[in-house]
């Protein structure tokens, strides 16, 4: 069965575009939170540092403040 036919072969493409956009959409979160100053640190197992990203309601409101002490100034 030709690719573009194979339901199997459609559906693991879909499934790697999929995974492709999670995979940009949380660099892009990582990105922000580390420019945002969002990061939250917090001890882990075994003295292990543990990074976590903000949130996306974390990063609109630090953005909107920022948007808004700009606005101000």
């Amino acid at each position: 069965m030709p690719p573009e036919t194979d339901p199997t072969a459609a559906i693991d493409a879909l499934r790697a575009e999929r995974d492709a956009a999670r995979q940009e959409l949380a660099d892009l979160r990582a990105w922000l939170t580390v420019k945002l100053g969002l990061l939250h640190r917090a001890p882990g197992p075994q003295g292990i540092t543990v990074l976590s990203v903000a949130t996306d309601r974390e990063i609109i409101t630090k953005i909107e403040e920022l948007m808004k002490g700009e606005a101000q100034a």
